[in-house]
């Protein structure tokens, strides 16, 4: 079987370089591309993968150094030689090179004779690293899959250093500088005189280390870790370094006893859980069919922006508060278990009347609007309420379970904060969450959806400097169907990556014909979960890119708190990736959820975007002063501020005082249409717009 020759990029803005280049390639048998600069360039790299990249380093669009840097963080599965083309001679030319990620250099003007050699021990150079890079991706593989990873601690300077899976068991950023003791700051304080003991044997002259130790993550659970350690010795017999492996044996450790209580019973609130629910319920009914028996189904209205809002540590204590309230306000015989999330469901058992009912219901609604005190706070909440009756509903525990479930959505649709029975009609509504499913697959197949445009404005000048972009549906029966409908169902059903693609197209052409008319303005785009963490998203913004001239960094790509920190070394990873493109970073809703200082230093981002619900409560001296220290911080940090929501002017000048960046909110404008929105830009603003001092770099 012939081996295919290796095909090769060309990437140089000078027309005759690349005539020559190529002539004297392809005369070689090699397979040429060829692009006039760095992002063309790029975009011929991802859709075609050559084997080998010739890059030029001064070029218009994108530099051969910006356009080696997004190679690097674009590969995931080997490393391309690039070999630069440069007329520069000069060692800093040459630094910047390699740590943009050059393999090679080669100097203007070419030595033809020797070209040809170059590109071939490159390429066998490159083969060779391949090689070596599937072995260690495959033992990598095989460590992520056992939990297994490896540390050295540097007892001469105190420095810890050791693989990716190392620093994420025991939840702590790497950081070059990091010490034993940065390094154990998770572990239980009761296991670390331990850990301390078992390095003073060693000091002492044993050579092998090992014990185990519990590490509390941030999201408040436990793991369980096994450690090895080997001990190198100076020459006069002092310590000077320890390497080992750390393992992951919580399954382990846990395994037994899990399972026997993951069978029957939910692991957060203790509470049976639905197998249980439908196995008691349903032995009930089979021993007393005729007696009376109400089924109800529970959740709390708005669940899900409270968790958004406070972080999911806060939505698991108040799931635990919940059930621990509902356990005491049940009589003797009856019964609560958690069905899934937020939801919960109560068998009132051997009712006399459907008064006896009604009474424990009214006892019922009137200790769940009892504040929920949680860190020394008080939390009001309301709930939607269904509810099923046997015999009359049926005799079957499923079909009772799902009625009542019914019944609460009925209620949560008719507002929330309500108590409604089971009725026939109400099967009704399944039809019509199909027909809305189906609406939504039709409106992104036929790209019926609209994108919006929210202005956002420089703080100090109050003139335009850029827009959020928000998605918005017109059905042409159902009418204007409210995105806090249709972008759950999307999620829900799988759809939402395609809805955010939609967004990001729509949204970069729109900003791309603001900036060919003298406007250049920053667009800010969000990003789901499910879009931030696929493989190629990377891919998909460089293809949006390509096809238009808008500067990379006047596209601002937003996610949640929430979102960054639940997998911190993923999003540094991604979001290394994004900025590689020259995009700009912001996290949304900021200081609504969990978030570490130190993995937000780590992370490559620009800007802060205060959340409403802060700005909503800066008539408060409570609010005035969460908002003053997030502004104080970003400055800190060196990062933009961005406050939503703002409508009154007191508002405006208290941030306006703080050194916030850009506002956005209805004080300045209402999401409109892009035909509306280049209206109230043109009624503001002349042609090249002034905008903030970062989008001007």
């Amino acid at each position: 079987m012939s081996i295919q020759p290796a095909t090769l990029l060309i990437v140089d803005d000078d027309s005759v370089t690349r005539l020559l280049l190529s002539k004297v390639l392809s005369s070689a048998g090699y397979p040429i591309l060829s692009a006039s600069n760095g992002r063309e360039g790029l975009s011929l790299y991802m859709q075609q993968r050559p084997q080998l990249v010739l890059m030029d380093v001064t070029m218009p669009v994108m530099d051969g150094y910006a356009a080696t840097r997004a190679i690097r963080q674009f590969e995931t599965e080997h490393s391309v030689p690039i070999l630069m083309l440069t007329a520069l001679d000069d060692v800093e030319s040459i630094d910047r090179a390699f740590e943009a990620g050059a393999t090679d250099f080669i100097t203007k003007p070419i030595h033809w004779h020797l070209l040809t050699q170059r590109i071939k021990y490159a390429l066998r150079a490159a083969q060779i690293e391949e090689a070596l890079w599937q072995r260690q991706t495959a033992l990598d593989f095989v460590q992520t899959l056992a939990k297994l990873g490896y540390w050295e601690w540097d007892v001469l300077n105190d420095r810890i250093t050791g693989s990716d899976a190392t620093f994420v068991l025991f939840d702590v950023p790497f950081d070059s500088e990091l010490n034993l003791e940065g390094f154990l700051s998770r572990v239980k304080f009761e296991d670390k005189p331990m850990i301390h003991r078992l390095l003073s044997e060693l000091s002492k002259g044993q050579s092998q280390l090992q014990g185990s130790c519990r590490v509390t993550v941030h999201d408040g659970s436990t793991r369980y870790i096994e450690f090895l350690g080997q001990a190198e010795f100076d020459h006069q017999g002092a310590l000077r370094k320890i390497s080992g492996s750390v393992q992951d044996l919580s399954r382990l450790h846990q395994a037994e006893s899990l399972i026997a209580y993951q069978n029957h019973h939910d692991a957060l609130t203790g509470l049976p859980n639905r197998n249980h629910a439908l196995e008691t319920l349903s032995r009930h009914l089979q021993q007393n069919s005729q007696s009376l028996c109400a089924v109800l189904v529970l959740d709390i209205d708005r669940f899900k922006q409270l968790n958004h809002h406070h972080g999911q540590s806060y939505g698991d204590r108040l799931l635990q508060a919940l059930a621990q309230r509902l356990k005491h306000l049940l009589r003797e015989g009856d019964y609560v278990a958690r069905l899934s999330s937020d939801e919960f469901c109560l068998v009132i058992r051997n009712l006399q009347a459907l008064d006896e009912l009604t009474s424990l219901l009214k006892r019922l609604q009137t200790h769940l609007q009892q504040p929920f005190i949680l860190e020394q706070q008080e939390h009001f909440l309301s709930f939607s309420i269904g509810i099923s009756l046997a015999p009359q509903d049926g005799t079957q525990a499923e079909a009772l379970i799902n009625q009542a479930h019914l019944a609460r959505e009925h209620a949560k649709q008719q507002g929330g904060n309500q108590t409604w029975y089971f009725s026939t009609q109400m099967n009704q509504g399944n039809s019509q969450n199909l027909i809305l499913e189906n609406a939504l697959r039709t409106a992104l197949k036929k790209a019926q959806m609209e994108v919006y445009y929210q202005p956002q404005v420089d703080a100090q000048t109050l003139k335009p400097c850029g827009a959020e972009a928000l998605i918005r549906w017109h059905h042409p029966e159902l009418g204007q169907i409210p995105p806090s409908l249709f972008i759950p169902l999307a999620e829900t059903i799988g759809l939402i990556g395609d809805l955010g693609q939609q967004v990001m197209q729509h949204a970069v052409e729109q900003a791309n014909r603001w900036y060919l008319a003298g406007f250049p303005l920053r667009i800010g785009i969000n990003l789901s979960g499910r879009q931030f963490n696929q493989n190629n998203l990377m891919q998909d913004l460089q293809m949006v890119l390509a096809n238009t001239e808008l500067p990379a960094k006047l596209v601002d790509l937003e996610i949640t708190e929430s979102l960054a920190m639940s997998d911190p070394s993923r999003t540094k990873q991604q979001l290394k990736s994004l900025k590689a493109l020259g995009a700009s970073i912001s996290i949304d809703d900021f200081g609504t959820g969990y978030s570490s200082l130190a993995y937000l230093q780590s992370f490559p981002i620009d800007t802060l975007k205060i959340d409403r619900s802060f700005v909503i409560n800066l008539q408060t001296s409570a609010g005035q002063t969460i908002v003053s220290t997030i502004i104080a911080m970003a400055h800190a940090l060196g990062l933009e501020v961005i406050a939503e929501g703002i409508e009154t002017q007191a508002q405006q000048d208290f941030l306006q005082a703080k050194g916030c960046h850009i506002f956005q909110g209805y004080k300045f404008g209402k999401p409109m249409p892009a035909e509306a929105f280049f209206a109230w830009l043109t009624e503001r603003e002349a042609p090249n717009v002034t905008s903030p001092q970062r989008i001007a770099q």
